[in-house]
């Protein structure tokens, strides 16, 4: 294997000893290095794709005695684990094979981190709705797994990655255990120390609950700042793992809704059979949570925009529920300054109320007029449906409500008839304005 430095912009520079190439796949940086592995940026150049190649670490040049062996089959639980599952939340594996004394594993390449950064104890905090985002998808591969027969054993911020689209993938199978045992591997406490069960940390069995209680603790992280459980000293944190409960989450989140602690909970609870058995159950008690909180959400945006409708003149004589109605058939929109908000000549039949900033009107491209907060535009467009007669341009940052004439139609009978009441009033009281400035011989806002 020769050699040839070089770097890519998402990697780390590479060693002067590194490969050029493993197998068929050129190698163009370094990604990150564990206890067992170094893993490079690579490129498949047949099927032109980027790619992640993990070589094995540390294996024992004694083959006489059938270490090398030995250790090279371990290291290969990987690519067996990873190759029996093909899950969208969770690393695909690509190939595997050995070059001279080289054993290596090929893996999908994800552009994005893991959770690390959103677990830093004074770093910014992942939104309540992604943690729970992540929470369903890596139960669900979870699920996946365990049903496959594959136990991760080592769930952790590091081993779940996050693609620039936002989408969680479980990685790392490189201490899962199979249905069939390891040559070698004893009754030892393996795994990360804080993200571990309480079995693990007493060598006892684990099983599916084993990884959910780790999912549990991750989760608790991305939300605190904190893991459940921590002591400088290893037998200080198995202690407390084993024995204590862990920080409630209501004091640490005051946002956290009581279901959302009482998930937290019996994801951590200390005995197995008191967990989520399985994935998919977590999963659904994550996705009625998520839709909680997005009904509060828009029951907040709702309440929002009502009372930020309700300082326009437009909206005085309604009520909360008729404000509601109206909401329902219109969309809170913003402008950015520059912006064209509707077009002369184009046809459209919606009205739209200023909430705040300033537009300016124009007709045949001249500014003639000035709106501002509570004033209204596109009245003979809702009536009608004919065609714009002004251009109407965003000045600042405008927010406006528009309200579509289709859409009224669904509205209650009461909301219909207090908003064409206003309107009519609204649309009597520009008219009258026009004709006075007629008469005054100074040009007028046309009626758009």
């Amino acid at each position: 294997m020769t050699v040839a430095p070089r770097r890519e912009d998402n990697a780390s520079p590479l060693p002067a000893d590194a490969p050029n190439r493993i197998g068929k796949y050129e190698i163009r940086g370094v990604l990150g290095k564990g206890a067992s592995g170094l893993v490079y940026k690579g490129f498949d150049p047949f099927v032109q794709r980027e790619v992640a190649v993990k070589i094995a670490l540390h294996l024992s040049e004694d083959r006489q005695g059938g270490n090398f062996e030995m250790q090279a089959k371990n290291f290969f639980v990987e690519a067996r684990a990873a190759g029996m599952l093909n899950h969208p939340n969770i690393i695909a594996l690509y190939d595997a094979g050995m070059e001279a004394d080289l054993c290596y594993i090929v893996m999908e390449y994800v552009d994005g981190d893991t959770l690390l950064p959103w677990c830093r104890r004074n770093g910014p905090r992942m939104p309540l709705d992604k943690v729970l985002d992540v929470g369903i998808k890596c139960a669900r591969g979870l699920d996946y797994s365990h049903v496959k027969g594959v136990l991760h054993r080592d769930i952790k911020p590091s081993n779940i990655m996050i693609t620039k689209d936002g989408v969680p993938k479980i990685m790392d199978f490189s201490i899962a255990e199979l249905n069939e045992p390891r040559e070698g591997v004893g009754s030892t406490a393996v795994g990360s120390p804080l993200y571990m069960s309480p079995e693990q940390v007493m060598r006892q069995p684990v099983g599916p609950t084993s990884d959910l209680y780790a999912l549990g603790a991750v989760l608790y992280q991305l939300l605190t700042g904190e893991p459940p459980f921590y002591s400088p000293h290893l037998p200080g944190l198995f202690a407390a793992i084993r024995n204590q409960p862990p920080p409630a989450l209501e004091k640490k989140r005051p946002d956290a809704s009581r279901e959302l602690c009482q998930i937290l909970a019996k994801l951590l609870a200390k005995k197995p059979a008191e967990r989520y058995q399985k994935g998919l159950d977590l999963a659904s008690d994550l996705m009625r949570e998520q839709e909680r909180l997005r009904e509060s959400d828009a029951h907040s945006n709702r309440r929002e925009n009502r009372d930020s409708l309700r300082g326009l003149a437009f909206f005085n004589a309604f009520t909360e529920e008729e404000i509601d109605g109206i909401l329902g058939a219109s969309q809170l929109k913003t402008f950015a300054a520059g912006t064209t908000m509707v077009e002369e000549g184009d046809v459209e039949n919606a009205f739209y109320i200023i909430a705040m900033g300033q537009a300016l009107v124009r007709k045949g491209g001249k500014p003639i007029h000035v709106l501002g907060k509570g004033d209204c535009f596109g009245e003979i467009a809702l009536l009608s449906g004919m065609r714009r007669t002004a251009s109407v341009q965003a000045a600042s940052t405008v927010l406006a409500l528009r309200i579509n004439a289709t859409l009224l139609d669904n509205v209650a009978p009461e909301s219909q008839l207090r908003f064409y009441k206003t309107f009519t009033q609204t649309l009597i009281y520009r008219l009258t304005m026009s004709n006075a400035r007629l008469s005054a011989a100074t040009p007028s806002p046309p009626v758009t």
